[in-house]
């Protein structure tokens, strides 16, 4: 394989992608990544778990197939100029050029590389991607970490006429109701990998799944990542079919003088009155805080507990300048909605 390309161009890519790779043992092969010159250039990263592919263009001398370490492969480039850099191999021995720089690498076998899946047989969902972006950000604080039910590590595509993306962290559930289309399927994707897909997303890319894959990509981008084996709970159990009130709260003045006493507590109780809103920090006696704003309810008093981190992470998420706290007593769940989001939140004893 004989290259030549300029230097921004590939360590943008590189930097796309090294987060793709093995980062303790560096004699595997997935510590590599795969560079394959033809009429394009392909550079292909994966730790067998998630995986990225990138297209791009090069000045192709002669065709070839390589692997190279991928944080080293990196470290080299950024210290070269911002101009042309011209990458040769000769048997398993990458050399690196750029002026009088010269830097020589080991390469592993290709063919060892681990093959990535394709959307051959798969089938596809239905989705505007910028309602994926907005599915996945709103969702994602809700789901858990290190959760020994390791189904709950992840998020729930519930896949329909109309998908639902759902994430639980067994004290609050968060909802997503979607126009998107897909063929019936419950599947279950990974945290980390619900993470890369926000930094990898692209508005023209498509959506496609099975039992064991799920892969976004467009004419320059693959990306796949494995799926969760397991059964996410009912989640539609959990939802209240019914509220014995829905107040319209504005955002603005509910989040500002919820972080007011987060600073002493993050545990908060809240009392509403007919003509109140009341913030107070649950915790010892030697530090207080103690906050409210006016506002019209038709409740006389109705008073209960929450981590304000779960109501935060929703009021942080959504695009309105007011929201729906829907209530029905104290000491049960209750649903906070913007639109076609909402989540449950489990409130504190007290």
């Amino acid at each position: 394989m004989h290259i030549k390309i300029e230097k921004p161009v590939i360590e943008s890519i590189l930097n796309q992608i090294i987060p793709f790779t093995e980062k303790k043992d560096n004699t595997q092969i997935t510590s590599h990544i795969l560079i394959k010159a033809n009429e394009k250039l392909i550079l292909k990263a994966t730790d067998k778990e998630i995986g990225i592919k990138v297209v791009t263009n090069a000045d192709i001398l002669d065709s070839g197939t390589i692997t190279i370490n991928g944080k080293r492969f990196l470290d080299i480039i950024k210290t070269l100029q911002n101009k042309e850099i011209e990458i040769k191999t000769e048997d398993n021995q990458i050399t690196i050029t750029q002026d009088s720089s010269i830097y020589k690498l080991t390469s592993f076998n290709a063919s060892e590389f681990p093959e990535f899946p394709n959307t051959d047989e798969m089938s596809k969902i239905d989705i505007e991607i910028e309602e994926l972006n907005k599915a996945i950000k709103k969702i994602y604080p809700v789901i858990d970490n290190n959760n020994p039910k390791y189904e709950l590590n992840g998020a729930l595509f519930d896949l329909k006429d109309k998908t639902n993306f759902v994430s639980t962290d067994t004290r609050r559930l968060a909802v997503y109701y979607s126009n998107a289309k897909a063929k019936e399927s419950k599947i279950i994707v990974p945290k980390r990998s619900i993470a890369e897909i926000k930094r990898v997303i692209r508005d023209d890319m498509e959506i496609f799944y099975d039992d064991v894959y799920l892969i976004l990509k467009n004419g320059e981008i693959m990306f796949f990542t494995k799926l969760i084996n397991g059964k996410f709970p009912a989640y539609e159990k959990i939802i209240p079919q019914s509220l014995k009130y829905e107040l319209s709260i504005p955002k603005g003045e509910f989040l500002s003088h919820l972080k007011q006493v987060s600073i002493i507590s993050n545990e908060v109780k809240i009392t509403i009155n007919t003509d109140k809103i009341t913030f107070e920090s649950i915790s010892d006696e030697t530090m207080q805080a103690k906050t409210s704003f006016e506002i019209n309810t038709p409740l006389e008093e109705f008073t209960f507990a929450v981590n304000s981190r779960y109501i935060m992470d929703f009021l942080n998420v959504i695009e309105s300048d007011t929201f729906v706290l829907g209530l029905n007593e104290p000491n049960i769940p209750f649903m906070l909605k913007d639109d076609n989001f909402i989540t449950i939140v489990m409130p504190l004893n007290i």
